[in-house]
């Protein structure tokens, strides 16, 4: 009995699968020879000219973007920070100024260039100098500053700095006037040493004039005014009060002009002068403790037409004053 009821499940089965399979066949064949149709059909059409074969469009191939290497130029983001840095606002004509102060950037500087440009916009003087750091010293610009060279006038003292990346910035940028004076003063360059009765060691209180130092062996020294050569000669005196070669100028209405411790004299006695004129150069002869002018200005009465006379270094008979403090020297820094 079971044996029967077994044999009937799987003849059931088969006559399933049978039928399975019967019915796969009949829907794979038409299906296929159905396209073989419609293609043999197409290409017979294409043959006899009636249909255009379909274009093939090409799949363009993707282009090769060339690699942009990357930017080497930092953003113009240069800042400049001064310390301590010096311009001029007012000078007189004949007058030297120091540059000095330090300029810092957040970039290495590549260049520094200091410039002097007149009102008229033309360039005075101009120096470019290296710089491979992130800071400059001002002063390496100063020797080329040429302030006591102006005429009188407007001019514009100007810094600009250019980072290792081509940036470009305005350190400084400063008006400045060059005033006319009736008394110029006498050396380019050069600061001012010790002045009228200084308390130094070296004078305690007995400097009657004002000493020109940071100047080189040669230096010109030029007349303060239009005047006559009343002295020129080497002054002995003693062996403390020595001024070496000394040049007086007498400018008319009691003045005098005293340029000691030049190292030579261009000048002679009886010579008139003009303003600007040269008549010496700095020296250390005489008593002194390194090269430098020792500039005098006294009061004392007309002069008497005797040339290379002593009594014009009598103090007493011709009186020191303060040039500076009597306006007639102008000296600013």
């Amino acid at each position: 009995m079971n044996q029967l009821l077994s044999w009937g499940i799987k003849r059931r089965k088969l006559v399933v699968g049978a039928m399975v399979f019967s019915l796969g066949v009949s829907m794979y064949y038409p299906v296929k020879s159905s396209y073989a149709e419609e293609t043999t059909s197409v290409e017979k059409n294409v043959e006899l000219g009636n249909v255009q074969p379909a274009e093939v469009t090409e799949v363009p191939s993707a282009t090769q973007v060339p690699v942009t290497p990357e930017e080497t130029t930092a953003p113009n983001t240069l800042v400049i920070k001064k310390k301590k840095c010096s311009y001029p606002k007012k000078i007189y004509k004949g007058q030297a100024f120091t540059v000095k102060g330090t300029i810092k950037s957040n970039h290495k500087l590549k260049s520094v260039e200091a410039s002097i440009v007149s009102s008229e916009g033309k360039e005075e003087c101009g120096v470019t100098k290296k710089a491979q750091s992130m800071k400059f010293d001002l002063s390496k610009v100063d020797e080329k500053m040429k302030f006591s060279e102006l005429d009188a006038g407007k001019y514009t003292y100007e810094v600009q700095v250019t980072d290792t990346y081509g940036n470009h910035r305005t350190a400084i940028k400063k008006k400045f006037t060059v005033k006319e004076s009736k008394w110029m003063w006498p050396v380019a360059g050069g600061t001012l040493g010790d002045g009228f009765r200084c308390k130094c060691s070296a004078h305690g209180g007995r400097h009657y004039g004002v000493d020109i130092k940071g100047v080189s062996k040669g230096t010109k020294i030029r007349a303060i005014r239009q005047a006559e050569v009343v002295y020129a000669q080497y002054h002995s005196g003693t062996s403390k009060s020595s001024f070496g070669n000394l040049v007086i100028l007498y400018h008319g209405n009691g003045i005098y002009s005293y340029y000691a411790h030049c190292h030579s004299m261009k000048v002679k006695v009886g010579d008139k002068v003009e303003q600007g004129d040269v008549i010496a150069t700095v020296g250390a002869t005489g008593r002194t403790f390194g090269t430098h002018l020792h500039l005098e200005l006294r009061k004392g009465p007309e002069f008497n037409g005797k040339y290379n006379n002593y009594k014009l270094l009598d103090k007493y008979r011709y009186k020191q004053f303060n040039p500076l403090k009597k306006n007639y020297l102008k000296y600013v820094r």
